[in-house]
């Protein structure tokens, strides 16, 4: 029975395979920064990463502002590795790794056949994601995934004016494209499940960062294989994958 008209997507860690695009597009930046550091990248990596990911929640949650945890993980990784670095650094650190980072970018295994099969079927689809929207659009034309949707179809914070997990970014996005069934599916649960919900779509959890709260009804789907069954079903195209398409 079909429950959704069109289906929504979060881009990073949800169309674009970010881990393998951050790490692939930072060791670029580490070697091109830091040539004669006193460690190699395989060793400051992981200590950068867990810094990322120590300070993840401070900038979710507003405490931090982007460059505030863009520069208090590079400087947490400086200091733990005997690099010398200020602010300064990690401002042209970062400048870079953004002019970098989209000839990088990779889509999540499975992702462009299932955006394939959804088009085909003429579902509208769409993609609401914070960040520059020269960024984000470069990440989605270098994996070729831009070709799925329509121009003003993608929603992209910086040139809106609204951010997730504000509602008023799925208005917008719900006027562009108008539906009434609609469906969101991200990795976050506060930017997008409750982002989505506050704005009276559904939503789909996603690959979660963290365990959905307990007694929440939102479906949540680990990998691409469970999110097209979802799908499929949510949008009356059983049988689709099995006629391939």
């Amino acid at each position: 029975m079909e429950r959704w008209e069109a289906v929504w997507f979060d881009l990073d860690e949800t169309l674009i395979d970010y881990e393998r695009t951050f790490c692939a597009a930072i060791r670029h930046c580490f070697h091109h920064f830091f040539s004669a550091a006193p460690v190699s990248f395989s060793v400051w990596f992981p200590i950068f990463k867990e810094a990322c990911d120590r300070h993840w929640d401070d900038y979710e949650a507003g405490t931090l502002t982007r460059r505030a945890y863009r520069r208090v993980r590079f400087l947490d990784a400086a200091r733990a590795c005997q690099i010398e670095a200020d602010e300064e650094m990690a401002d042209r650190f970062h400048a870079y790794f953004d002019e970098a980072v989209s000839r990088f970018a990779v889509a999540l295994p499975g992702m462009t056949d299932l955006l394939g099969q959804l088009r085909a079927a003429n579902v509208p689809l769409g993609v609401i994601t914070n960040g520059s929207g020269a960024i984000q659009r470069g990440k989605l034309a270098a994996c070729g995934l831009h070709r799925f949707f329509r121009s003003d179809a993608v929603v992209i914070s910086e040139e809106v004016g609204y951010k997730k997990p504000a509602a008023a970014i799925f208005h917008y996005a719900r006027n562009k494209r108008p539906s009434e069934q609609l469906v969101y599916v991200g990795d976050s649960w506060k930017l997008d499940v409750e982002g989505a919900l506050g704005a009276g779509w559904e939503a789909v959890y996603f690959r979660p960062r963290q365990p959905a709260p307990v007694g929440s009804s939102v479906p949540v789907c680990r990998t691409v294989g469970e999110l097209a069954v979802l799908l499929l079903n949510g949008l009356g195209l059983v049988g689709e994958r099995e006629r391939g398409t």
